[in-house]
């Protein structure tokens, strides 16, 4: 292939490469560190942290890894608190994350930001079981 048509092909290639890039969620919808459910793809991580805008430089303190069962609510007691703040990323399936009495649909995707003292019980659907990680950050 020569230079010409090495070019001919490269500016079209690059120029729909961009539209695609600029049409990603992470371009158009800009982390909230407000929010509640996010999904993975608008976090801006940086080398060393996945969520830096929402818990700056803290670092996790302990974590797992959830298989739940078709319709499985975590924690059965009434009231289930931290003193930390606790992440979920939704690795599989669909649910709902009540906190405070609040009810937020997750699904595959989705990160989930639960604040220290918070009540919450993240519930599986039956048709489409969740697995979650999660992690409690350090103070």
């Amino acid at each position: 292939m020569n230079k010409k048509m090495r070019l001919q092909w490269l500016v079209p290639a690059v120029c729909c490469c961009f539209a695609i890039a600029c049409h990603f969620p992470r371009c158009t919808a800009p982390t909230n560190p407000g929010a509640r459910v996010v999904r993975i793809s608008d976090l801006k991580p940086t080398d060393s942290r996945l969520m830096p805008d929402y818990f700056g430089d803290k670092k996790i303190l302990r974590g797992g890894v959830v298989v739940f069962k078709p319709g499985q609510t975590a924690h059965p007691e009434p009231r289930h608190v931290h003193e930390t703040d606790e992440v979920f990323i939704l690795i599989q399936g669909k649910g709902i994350l009540p906190i405070e009495g609040v009810e937020y649909p997750v699904k595959t995707g989705d990160v989930a930001i639960v604040k220290a003292g918070e009540d919450h019980h993240l519930r599986s659907s039956v048709e489409d079981p969740l697995v979650a990680a999660w992690y409690l950050m350090a103070e």
